[in-house]
């Protein structure tokens, strides 16, 4: 008869690889992904003031036209390309995604090339872009077509090239950086100075709950009596004032003027 721990174990196995394979990069950011174990992608670090760019060529005609596509890819946050054209195609406001097509045609007369002025598309922005389950790339809806960009590991700081065209509604990218590589995303979280500031609060609160309860029905203190070390608060402009007389003076104590002995000594620390 069979032993049931190997089957036992095969289904543990087999739970353990589906559930990895369920594993989904959760998108953070406009270019950040979170895996559950805390590991992901975020190029953000690869955003720039400018756009990456990359061209196609492509001949029609027999030679006699030829079309030179240029993309634009910015990256996290959308920024406004410098458009210069009556038919801006919706790039002409903050995007993540344009390409611009130049169609020159053959002129006989001049013996060259004339260009037809250029279209630009708009392909994407931030707000409809989501990544891939693998985190490998960030899908850009523009109804009805998408731009894919493929994020691929590699040592530099950022480089675009078209990948694939086969599909015009479908057009892939690639982004090639080494922020694209897995890494363990640092989730934000309150500075060292905020930490201090939220702890002293916490203590000056304590302090003042703990101090008028204490006085109040134990002490059986009324109005303003209930205040824990009344006196040294109301004082404690004066201190502060003769704090900054003393520093003023270069910490030194007054000179002792004539007259007789006074107490307390006036050049004592007591004094100030």
């Amino acid at each position: 008869m069979t032993p049931l721990y190997p089957l036992g174990f095969l289904l543990c196995l087999s739970l353990i690889n589906f559930a990895r394979a369920q594993d989904v990069c959760v998108k953070k950011g406009p270019c950040t992904c979170e895996f559950s174990n805390g590991t992901g992608i975020d190029i953000s670090p690869a955003a720039k003031a400018t756009f990456y760019t990359t061209q196609t060529f492509e001949l029609k005609m027999s030679g006699a036209e030829y079309a030179l596509s240029t993309y634009y890819y910015h990256p996290c946050f959308d920024i406004k390309p410098s458009v210069n054209s009556s038919k801006p195609g919706g790039c002409d406001s903050p995007l993540s995604l344009c390409r611009h097509t130049d169609h020159f045609n053959f002129n006989s007369t001049i013996n060259g090339f004339v260009s037809d002025g250029g279209l630009y598309e708009k392909m994407g922005d931030t707000n409809t872009s989501a990544f891939s389950s693998d985190g490998k790339s960030i899908i850009y809806s523009n109804i009805p077509s998408s731009t894919i960009v493929m994020l691929v590991c590699a040592q530099t700081e950022g480089d675009l090239s078209v990948f694939s065209l086969l599909d015009p509604n479908k057009i892939v990218l690639a982004f090639y950086s080494r922020y694209a590589c897995l890494q363990t995303i640092e989730e934000s979280g309150r500075s060292l100075g905020s930490t201090l500031l939220i702890i002293f609060f916490s203590c000056v609160i304590f302090y003042l709950v703990l101090g008028i309860c204490t006085k109040k029905f134990l002490m059986g203190a009324t109005g303003l009596e209930v205040v824990p070390n009344l006196a040294f608060w109301t004082d404690l402009p004066n201190l502060v004032k003769d704090g900054w007389a003393f520093g003023i003076n270069g910490f030194k104590l007054p000179t002792r003027g004539a007259g007789p002995v006074t107490s307390p000594d006036p050049n004592s620390y007591d004094s100030i």
